[in-house]
């Protein structure tokens, strides 16, 4: 049975521990204890903490002091925000295996512990959302053979899709996951925005949203594209520029020039 203790109960953090119990454990503190109900019954979550508050438990002991008095496990892993990462790190006393779920953080960040790596999901979790892990992607990376063992046993308990991944190849999956997720949703945003103001029903683009998908998986994204910048329509540009906000026209301007200058209009 392998013992493991989730740092940070965000959207990621909270989704790990429900993939580690099988099951929703959430009470009023960020601590609780429960036993593991995954098929193959050799992970056990011991325990998870809050790094966004300072109720950690019961107790109501600030974080800072409540994670070195952490009991002896196999595994800890550390899913708080970006920033936090060395700090926690720096302070647990530990012989546990530590990892970091961080997708642009490298591996030093956990380095003062003899047996770490890196456990990141390139992913968007949300917390009302249920997430299958059998089909998400886990990259790991580790220092050595112990910290290996524990991160394979946990990566391939959760999923099916274990690859390895060093700090600067992860950092650069990092910015791809921001363009391919963050900025396309802030566009779906900015879209939904327009059509809202004209008072249209925005499933009438569920068929295109579905379509583009599907033909950058197909084709290949640069393949896939169309659309005025690709074919240098610049009269239609100029057309949707004078239509749009003045505070929205940069961005728009912007992924216009940057399609022109991946083809060479």
């Amino acid at each position: 049975m392998m013992e493991i203790i989730v740092i940070g109960t965000g959207n990621l953090g909270l989704n790990l521990c429900k993939a580690i119990e099988n099951q929703y454990v959430i009470n009023n503190f960020a601590f609780a204890k429960a036993e593991n109900k995954n098929v193959k019954n050799t992970l056990k979550l011991v325990g998870y903490y809050n790094t966004s508050s300072t109720t950690i438990d019961s107790l109501q002991a600030p974080l800072l002091q409540s994670i070195t008095t952490l009991p002896e496990v196999d595994l800890i892993i550390i899913a708080s925000p970006d920033d936090y990462i060395a700090s926690v790190s720096m302070t647990i006393k530990t012989k546990a295996i530590i990892a970091h779920t961080s997708g642009s953080v490298a591996m030093q960040a956990v380095s003062n512990h003899a047996n770490h790596g890196v456990f990141y999901i390139p992913q968007s979790f949300s917390k009302s959302r249920e997430m299958n892990f059998e089909e998400l992607p886990i990259c790991v990376e580790f220092n050595n053979s112990i910290a290996q063992e524990g991160l394979e046993e946990l990566g391939n308990q959760l999923s099916s899709k274990l690859t390895y991944l060093n700090s600067q190849q992860r950092g650069r999956l990092h910015i791809a996951a921001v363009y391919m997720n963050n900025f396309v949703n802030h566009c779906y945003t900015k879209a939904d925005e327009i059509l809202k103001e004209a008072k249209i029903d925005a499933s009438l683009l569920y068929p295109l949203m579905n379509e583009t998908l599907a033909k950058a998986q197909d084709l290949s994204p640069y393949q896939a594209q169309t659309g005025p910048a690709r074919r240098n329509d610049v009269q239609t540009i100029t057309r949707h520029l004078e239509a749009l906000k003045l505070n929205d026209r940069n961005m728009y301007d912007a992924i216009t020039q940057s399609i022109k200058n991946t083809y060479g209009n």
